[in-house]
């Protein structure tokens, strides 16, 4: 082979093997994002159903209150038992989960700036059109689920004026700061909300 036809051969090899470990370089890279993806599906996962856990622990809680004692247990119910059930929810899953509304009852249920900021973003509306989140932001993955009035919601949420004396009392004395009236069947509440780190939901 003269010199030319060396150069021609030796110059082949060269972009064939930069092809090669470009190729490898991609395959790397797809391994890569392909273990992220799960990771990110893996902590969602983790957050939909302490989501779930809580939303049915709360919500047969409230229930059962309502038939043992009526709307002024129910009262004590959120302001004793819910915050203790979100804790309960998350605890096994690394994951922690709550409530959040523009019109909160305690100030001590603020939730997270995400959170905020989508209530903001929603302001007060139905919730008929209202989509949820469910992301990985920043290496933690989020969960909203929007939460609507219901007609049994109003027995504490509704008008001020409609609500029962007995009702009332009950909610100054657990709410001094309470904001969380004048609803309708159908409004925005708020959202329960569930957050789960990605570095935890394993390799």
């Amino acid at each position: 082979m003269n010199l030319a036809g060396r150069e021609v051969a030796h110059t082949s090899m060269k972009r064939w093997v930069l092809a090669s470990c470009l190729l490898s370089l991609g395959s790397l890279g797809s391994l890569g994002c392909g273990r992220d993806s799960r990771r990110d599906e893996a902590a969602l996962t983790r957050a939909d159903a302490a989501a779930s856990l809580y939303a049915t622990a709360l919500r047969e809680r409230l229930q059962q209150a309502m038939k043992q004692g009526g709307p002024k247990l129910a009262v004590e119910v959120c302001r004793s038992d819910a915050k203790a059930l979100a804790v309960r929810a998350g605890a096994q899953s690394t994951t922690r989960v709550g409530r959040g509304s523009l019109r909160l009852r305690s100030a001590a249920n603020a939730p997270p700036p995400w959170v905020d900021g989508w209530l903001k973003a929603q302001g007060e509306r139905s919730a008929g059109d209202v989509k949820g989140v469910r992301e990985v932001q920043g290496g933690v993955a989020h969960v909203l689920r929007p939460i609507a009035v219901e007609g049994v919601c109003l027995t504490c949420h509704g008008e001020p004026a409609s609500l029962a004396p007995e009702v009332r009392e009950a909610l100054r004395a657990a709410y001094p700061d309470d904001r969380a009236t004048g609803y309708k069947v159908g409004d925005l509440r708020g959202a329960l909300w569930a957050e789960a780190p990605v570095a935890a939901a394993g390799p």
